[in-house]
C-alpha cells in the first residue's frame, strides 16, 4: 500500500468514525466550548468583580482590626452595614482580599484565645510569596499551638519562624520562644541550640544578652559543663 492509499484509508476510517459517533463528537465539542467560555468569564469578569467587592468590604473592617476591635472584626456591625472579616474570608476565599481577611480573622481569634478557630483561618492564608509575612504567620501559628498546650509543635514553628525572619528584630524573640518551648517539652538539646544561636547571632538584643545563663543551665542538665 502506497502513501496515497494509506491516506485514503485513514480518511475513510475517520469519516466512518464521525458518521457513527457524530452526536457524541458534537456534544463533546459543545461541552469544550462551554468550558472554555466559563474559564474566560471566570478569570476576566467574575473574579475581578469579586475581588472589587471583597476589597470594598475589607477596607471597612480593617480599621477595626487595627484598633483591636476584634469582636467587630469577627461579627461585623449590622447597624453600619459592615460585613465581618469572617464573612469576607468565607465568601471570597478565592480572592486575594478574601485570603487577607482570613489572616485577620485568624489573628483576631488568637487574640481572643480561641486557638483552634485561629488556626483554621491562619491555615487559609498563604504567605509563601511574602517574605515579611511568612515568619509572622508562622509565629502566630506557634502561639496558637502553645495556647493549646502542644509545646513541641509550638517550639518547632517558633524555630522555623526565626529561621525565616533572620533579623534581630523578630528572630531573637522567636528563638527565645522556641528555646522556652523546647525546654518545656524536655528537648534540652534543641533548646540549647536555640540559645546558642541567640548568643552568637543576636547578642546585641535583650534576648541574646540573656542567653549565656540559659546555656549554662541547659549544659548542666545535659551533663556538658566540661565542654
Amino acid at each position: 500500500m502506497n502513501i496515497k492509499e494509506r491516506l485514503q484509508a485513514v480518511q475513510s476510517r475517520t469519516n466512518n468514525f464521525y458518521q457513527e459517533n457524530k452526536n457524541k463528537v458534537l456534544y463533546i465539542g459543545i461541552a469544550l466550548l462551554i468550558a472554555m467560555g466559563s474559564v474566560v468569564y471566570w478569570f476576566n469578569f467574575y473574579l475581578p468583580d469579586q475581588e472589587k467587592e471583597a476589597s470594598t468590604k475589607f477596607s471597612q473592617i480593617f480599621h477595626y482590626f487595627m484598633t483591636d476591635s476584634f469582636d467587630i472584626v469577627l461579627k461585623g456591625d449590622k447597624t453600619k452595614r459592615i460585613s465581618s472579616a469572617v464573612d469576607i474570608a468565607d465568601n471570597y476565599s478565592y480572592t486575594p482580599k478574601g485570603k487577607e481577611a482570613a489572616l485577620i480573622v485568624g489573628l483576631s481569634y488568637m487574640k481572643k484565645n480561641e486557638f483552634k478557630k485561629a488556626l483554621d483561618y491562619l491555615n487559609k492564608f498563604n504567605a509563601a510569596e511574602d517574605d515579611f509575612l511568612k515568619p509572622a504567620v508562622m509565629g502566630a501559628k506557634a502561639n496558637c499551638y502553645s495556647g493549646l498546650g502542644e509545646t513541641e509543635k509550638a517550639a518547632g514553628l517558633f524555630e522555623e519562624a526565626a529561621e525565616l525572619g533572620d533579623n534581630e528584630f523578630t528572630s531573637s524573640s522567636y528563638y527565645k520562644k522556641a528555646a522556652i518551648h523546647f525546654e518545656m517539652a524536655k528537648d534540652y538539646s534543641s533548646a540549647l541550640k536555640c540559645y546558642q544561636i541567640l548568643e552568637s547571632k543576636y547578642s546585641s538584643t535583650q534576648d541574646g544578652s540573656d542567653a549565656e545563663k540559659f546555656i549554662y543551665r541547659l549544659k548542666g542538665l545535659l551533663g556538658d559543663l566540661n565542654e
